[in-house]
């Protein structure tokens, strides 16, 4: 047993890095139960030997090189060269590896692309769901703190008004004096209330942002 399959990781070359490669590459790239090994193309532009190389997978340019390196479990032909089939098999005679026909690798690109495209729409629905709710959200909050804004200016001046009419009557003030004294920490408490309340606000932006993200990166 090998090292990777004792961590129940599975091993995959692939063998050709047009639009089939480079579909495999992008199934299988970053799967933590399968790991591509090498992916094999003579054309040094080939958009899976470009986006391999960028993944920092192992690329070669014919098979025999690739598989100096090792055999892997799994071995997908997806070259399109009929004459290729008979010299892999031979190649891989007596050894663990599984050759994958180029017509199983095309139907199996197709399924998991298709499944991995569900996936995607009913997160994507999923998430815009919640996008939505944390707009409502932020909203409703907002338009809270509009108002509570709007009633701690009145009692602002109310406390203004209360302060001036102490100061008016003097010892016979006192009255103005506890009422002004009153409002004015009822002003300082809602003050405090709105500075928590934008915090949340705040919060809820950052996520609606990520969630915005994780949209994007599925899409």
């Amino acid at each position: 047993m090998s090292e990777a399959q004792s961590q129940n990781q599975f091993t995959i070359g692939i063998l050709g890095g047009g639009r089939g490669g480079a579909g495999l590459l992008s199934l299988f790239g970053g799967n933590r139960v399968a790991k591509v090994s090498f992916l094999v193309d003579p054309n040094a532009s080939a958009p899976g030997i470009l986006e391999a190389k960028r993944l920092g997978i192992t690329t070669a340019a014919d098979f025999e090189t690739a598989l100096l390196g090792g055999y892997p479990n799994f071995l997908f032909n997806v070259t399109g060269d009929a004459a290729l089939e008979p010299r892999i098999k031979e190649r891989l005679r007596g050894t663990d590896t599984v050759l994958v026909a180029p017509g199983t690798s095309r139907m199996l690109v197709a399924v998991l692309q298709e499944s991995a495209r569900e996936v995607r729409d009913e997160v994507t629905t999923v998430v815009g769901g919640i996008q939505k709710e944390l707009a409502e959200s932020l909203d409703a909050s907002s338009n809270i703190v509009s108002r509570i804004n709007s009633i701690m200016s009145n009692m602002q001046m109310l406390a203004l008004n209360a302060s001036i009419e102490a100061a008016k009557a003097g010892v016979h003030g006192r009255g103005f004096t506890v009422v002004a004294d009153h409002l004015g920490r009822s002003v300082e408490a809602v003050r405090n209330l709105t500075q928590e309340i934008n915090g949340v606000n705040l919060n809820i932006i950052e996520v609606s942002k990520r969630t915005e993200s994780v949209v994007e990166k599925l899409r």
